[in-house]
């Protein structure tokens, strides 16, 4: 007679068990996306960002001041006359993350007054 009250016991556990763990699995993917991906695609992404000048994000077109990394730090291509800036070139690209933009001039400064 115990034998066969423990194994109804244990079974009983293991349903309980189950429906939890199912409960825990909905809850989790309620809340996360989850991503899966090949191990070369990893890899690939891991050298891709530890060397970002590689790969630079070109948002050349509109001038600015900042980049989209927040950074206000440039790489410009200029000539000097007279040790006074005498010209630039109007693409630059950031010291941060190496994204290629375009430089402002006066001129863009009337356009957006």
């Amino acid at each position: 007679m115990y034998n066969i009250f423990m194994e109804w016991v244990n079974r009983l556990a293991a349903i309980l068990i189950g429906l939890i763990g199912i409960g825990v699995i909905r809850e989790f993917f309620s809340r996360y996306d989850v991503l899966v991906f090949n191990k070369n695609d990893v890899e690939e992404a891991r050298e891709e960002m530890a060397h970002p000048a590689l790969n630079p994000v070109d948002l050349r077109g509109t001038p600015t001041h900042a980049c989209i990394c927040g950074s206000q730090h440039f790489y410009i291509r200029a000539m000097f006359d007279n040790f006074e800036l005498a010209t630039y070139f109007l693409d630059m690209q950031c010291t941060e993350c190496g994204a290629l933009l375009t430089a402002p001039t006066p001129l863009d400064r009337e356009i957006t007054e």
